[in-house]
């Protein structure tokens, strides 16, 4: 699904359903134009959410941490004052060195803040670096603009932000997995072995090989109610 990136990339999807993106939710793409230093990580840090108190008012709580759910700590650099040889993204063929970024953080915001209009919150944002990948939702988005040209427009931007992962039950579930234990499932209606492929071993180009092991003269019509042995297959 994902290739190897140079690049730092954020790649916005408004539905996140089965510990997967789809394409069909793509929102918008933003690839940085320098890299950042260092990625903070932490993992089972809940985040702070506001609920009604008894007095009507609201009181902050914090959710109970999912099990390795992460969050990272970003800092990163926007400049088209012409002391980077690339640009920004999202800037035209038109735009030169000392030229306003503001196409670049609109398109930033595009795909990590701005709800958008099919769920009115805001995306669901796959960050990818390298071998590195992580879905969640970004919060805490702050933007310092340290330079100007002479019409006052910002061309240089100290940008840092936080995600933290978006985790559901499939995410979870791998998780607590162990790959090195052979598995039982039941088949429930709607089960192939090419999706039970996929939920266990997040590649659904193992059916055959479940097939196998279960001795089923064909991997279609497997029947509801019977269960499946999924081995620890070596990929």
């Amino acid at each position: 699904m994902f290739g190897f990136n140079k690049n730092l990339s954020l790649t916005a999807y408004s539905k996140f359903d089965n510990g997967q993106t789809s394409f069909f939710s793509y929102v918008g793409k933003y690839e940085l134009q320098i890299n950042p230093e260092n990625i903070a990580i932490s993992f089972g840090e809940p985040a702070a959410t506001d609920e009604p108190n008894s007095a009507g008012g609201k009181s902050t709580t914090r959710k109970s941490p999912v099990y390795n759910q992460q969050t990272i700590k970003i800092n990163f650099t926007i400049d088209n004052s012409g002391a980077v040889p690339s640009a920004p993204d999202n800037l035209s063929f038109f735009n030169f060195n000392g030229d306003s970024i503001k196409d670049s953080i609109d398109q930033l915001l595009e795909v990590t803040v701005k709800p958008n209009n099919e769920s009115h919150s805001p995306p669901f944002v796959v960050l990818q670096w390298g071998a590195f990948i992580l879905v969640g939702k970004v919060f805490d988005l702050n933007i310092d603009y340290t330079y100007f040209n002479i019409q006052g427009d910002p061309v240089r931007a100290a940008i840092s932000f936080s995600l933290i992962e978006e985790v559901d039950d499939v995410v979870i579930s791998r998780a607590f997995r162990s790959p090195d234990i052979t598995r039982i499932v039941t088949v429930k209606d709607g089960d192939s072995l090419i999706a039970l492929s996929k939920s266990s071993y997040d590649d659904p180009m193992y059916y055959m090989q479940l097939a196998s092991y279960n001795s089923l003269p064909s991997f279609r019509g497997l029947k509801i109610g019977s269960q499946i042995e999924i081995p620890p297959l070596e990929k």
